[in-house]
């Protein structure tokens, strides 16, 4: 996931899917906030993909049991 936020493309939700599924197999909920907080990053000024994004990944982030950074505040710091 590194290597793909250093591209200059904001990654397709089916990739940030299996970014989540794989940090939630190894149970570790900071790296997959940490990946929705680069992708936010890596939207920057379109305003309009990373709300999509979490649309399309809504019904994952359920599943997962995974909050967005937004319903944990985060993005109020």
């Amino acid at each position: 996931m590194n290597t793909l936020i250093g591209y200059d493309l904001v990654p397709e939700a089916k990739i940030v899917d299996s970014a989540l599924r794989a940090c939630r197999r190894l149970n570790d909920l900071a790296s997959a906030i940490r990946n929705l907080e680069a992708v936010k990053d890596k939207a920057g000024p379109h305003k309009e993909i990373y709300p999509y994004l979490i649309q399309e990944l809504q019904p994952t982030l359920s599943e997962l049991g995974i909050s967005t950074p937004e319903q944990l505040g985060m993005d109020k710091l």
